[in-house]
């Protein structure tokens, strides 16, 4: 049976831990310094808008009764003094970390921090009375002693909500005792165990731990402790029972009648308060939990939306499958927009994934997307729009959109979030970051027409899952794309170790066979003349012995050149008779030769151009296979030189067409390895030129550009 920290711990590594605000944490380590300066805790406090609009109000409102207004934070926080800035920073920024608990009929926010508040006035006043020395730490003791229900909320979703209807029949302490059994702890050690992680006081930790402990046991620990017990007892009644007559009896020897004035301009202090805080008081609600006369309705509609997300999910099954099935981006971009039509019937999305090189983020719509024409060439970047809301989705790493706080994002603060809504063609949007491994994959977008048109809170569960999965199938592609590029890199080092054999093997016999020609040549002087074959072969020789010297050093870059300028047509026409005279007798090929109509000058290293030029005559010569024809032409610019060649053949596959000059890539078949292309390409780039082509059925051309 697992324990509550091996829970904890579980909830902690899972990324669900709510984590207080910075700010927060900053403002409490000042309040309980040695030195508390009040100049520095007004700086913290200034950091965090929300923090200092609610201090504004609350030191101008009634409840505080300054004769006089407040506009600067400094002079705030000297007014009310550190306790009472430190409790309000606290309640706000912990109704912001809990926000995204979902309010229905069993677990209201409102009724929450209703009884919460509730709690925090009754400590304060018990700590008065009794003479605590620190009246703020009681309040605050109040204020956070069910936050473990909160805590448990999210992280049992679906196995909390039945104990808490079991709840509201009984006492909080047969709740405890109900998440003990079936969760293995309680709301108490959960509230407990989340203050620690806060890093706030261990006697206010404690105080929370013990609150619903058997008042035996409670009698003997410290006062804090024994403040929150009796508060809560005193929170759950109307009016003074026996069991809260016994506790302060028995704790603090309070008089009964002294017990029955606790709960004297309560509602008063508590209506104030709440309404600086923006707490809807609830009509007849003292617990949490309890519910209201509408909370049968309430129900319904809480059951009727947990049917529509769970239907949801069930339709997301197969989609969600899909992804992890995904062989590329497109098909990982189709299925998310499907599961956005699905789950909230609209088609304003945009997926946009990350540039691995750059980190920028780049649009990427289906085929079928309406907004593929509008975004085609649509890029953003978190760092430079980092204020927008998918910047700041992206940097806080969770779910933002445009009605945060109840209010419409004020577009005309940013030009890039007031351009995407024109794009988008709507009034707001959620901006939903594709996070893996800690890493951001991607963002989704999804443009909203109002408020009211989408219930944020209940889809964001499916939204969630769905984020997930794409966020892992863009990784897997990613790992996918990552392993072909080092498989391509492990074939160029197989075939450049076959090279370097086949060089080593070759130059041997070479080198013989141009002994011979010498002999030859001298024999030939007794006979017929062959000087001009024996010219050609000596030539062709020498281009192999190149040819094998470049394969050895394949998956190197060479910049041995010998530029020297000539006469390009010229060379063209050496190089176009010497392929012409190696092919066989019964050739049915046409060969023809269109050159520019003036001359053209280039400078160039006329060894690698034969060598590119004969291997692109050789592949078209291969690609027409029979009764066809072969064209060269060339082109000139101001700047630079064009050579094309021209068959008639079949045409490339398409799929081959996007990797042809790489390592590998053959257009063959057989046994060929692909390195004729390749070596094209690494040439042609040697001496500073382009290759491009462009192929279909019955036309394939390759063309050339080189400076002038």
């Amino acid at each position: 049976m697992p324990d509550s920290l091996d829970i904890f711990n579980n909830l902690k590594v899972s990324g669900n831990l709510p984590s207080m605000p910075q700010v927060l944490v900053q403002l409490i380590d000042s309040c309980h310094g040695s030195e508390i300066e009040l100049k520095a805790v007004a700086h913290i406090i200034n950091k965090d808008a929300a923090i200092s609009a609610k201090l504004l109000q609350l030191v101008n409102s009634s409840f505080i009764g300054c004769r006089k207004a407040f506009t600067n934070v400094e002079q705030a926080v000297v007014h009310l003094g550190i306790d009472t800035v430190r409790n309000l920073a606290i309640s706000i920024s912990i109704q912001q970390v809990f926000r995204r608990v979902e309010t229905n009929g069993l677990l209201s926010i409102d009724r929450f921090w209703h009884h919460s508040l509730l709690n925090a006035f009754l400590a304060q006043k018990i700590a008065i009375a009794i003479g605590y020395p620190d009246p703020s730490e009681a309040y605050l003791a109040g204020l956070l002693h069910d936050i473990g229900k909160l805590l448990m909320w999210m992280a049992f979703p679906g196995t909390y909500a039945p104990l808490l209807l079991k709840g509201v029949r009984c006492h909080n302490g047969r709740l405890a005792f109900l998440e003990s059994e079936k969760l293995h702890v309680n709301h108490c050690e959960a509230g407990s165990w989340l203050c620690k992680q806060w890093r706030l006081p261990t006697l206010l930790a404690d105080a929370i731990r013990y609150h619903h402990h058997p008042i035996d046991e409670v009698e003997q620990a410290l006062p804090l402790t024994q403040i929150a017990y009796l508060a809560d007892l005193l929170s759950h009644n109307d009016t003074v029972d026996q069991d809260c007559l016994e506790a302060a009896d028995r704790f603090f020897r309070i008089p009964p009648q002294q017990v029955a004035a606790l709960y004297d301009g309560l509602a008063e202090q508590i209506e104030q308060i709440a309404g600086q805080l923006g707490i809807r008081i609830p009509s007849n609600a003292i617990t949490s939990h309890d519910l209201e006369p509408e909370s049968q309705e309430v129900h319904k509609e809480t059951s009727l939306g947990l049917i529509n997300r769970i239907r949801d999910i069930t339709q997301l099954n197969g989609l969600l499958d899909s992804l992890l099935r995904a062989e590329n981006s497109e098909d990982i971009v189709s299925a998310v927009e499907q599961g956005l039509k699905i789950l909230f019937n609209e088609d304003t999305c945009l997926v946009m994934l990350r540039n691995a090189n750059n980190g920028e983020m780049y649009s990427h719509p289906s085929s079928n997307n309406t907004l593929a024409r509008e975004t085609g060439n649509f890029v953003f970047s978190p760092e430079r729009q980092s204020t927008s809301l998918p910047g700041q989705a992206i940097k806080q790493r969770r779910m933002l959109h445009s009605f945060m706080n109840g209010q419409k994002l004020n577009s005309s603060n940013n030009i890039f979030d007031a351009q995407l809504l024109r794009i988008l063609g709507t009034e707001g949007m959620v901006a939903v970051p594709l996070i893996h491994r800690d890493e951001v994959q991607g963002l989704i977008l999804i443009g909203l027409m109002e408020k009211p048109q989408l219930n944020l809170n209940g889809q964001w569960p499916a939204v969630h899952l769905l984020a997930n999965h794409a966020a892992v199938a863009l990784y897997l592609e990613m790992m996918n794309a990552i392993q072909k590029e080092q498989l391509a890199v492990e074939r160029v080092r197989s075939a450049s170790m076959v090279a370097r054999k086949i060089a080593h093997e070759i130059n041997n016999p070479l080198a013989i066979l141009r002994n011979y020609i010498h002999i030859l040549d001298s024999r030939s002087k007794k006979g017929e003349p062959i000087h001009e074959e024996l010219a050609i072969i000596d030539h062709e020789l020498e281009r192999i012995s190149h040819i094998t010297l470049d394969l050895e050093d394949l998956a190197s870059e060479r910049d041995e050149t010998h530029l020297e300028r000539v006469d390009l047509h010229q060379e063209l026409e050496e190089v176009l008779r010497l392929f012409q005279a190696s092919l066989p007798k019964d050739n049915q090929t046409t060969l023809t030769f269109t050159p520019w109509g003036k001359p053209l000058v280039i400078r160039i290293d006329t060894r690698l151009l034969r060598q590119i030029m004969l291997n692109l005559l050789g592949n078209a010569m291969d690609a027409v296979e029979g009764p066809g024809s072969i064209t060269v032409r060339t082109a000139g610019q101001s700047d630079k030189v064009m050579i094309s060649v021209e068959d008639n053949g079949s045409g490339i596959d398409p799929s081959l067409q996007v990797d042809l000059f790489k390592e590998g890539v053959s257009t063959k078949g057989g046994r060929h390895r692909g390195l004729g292309l390749a070596i094209v390409y690494k040439l042609v780039k040697q001496m500073g030129g382009t290759i491009d082509c462009e192929s279909s059925p019955g036309v394939t051309v390759f063309s050339l550009t080189f400076p002038a």
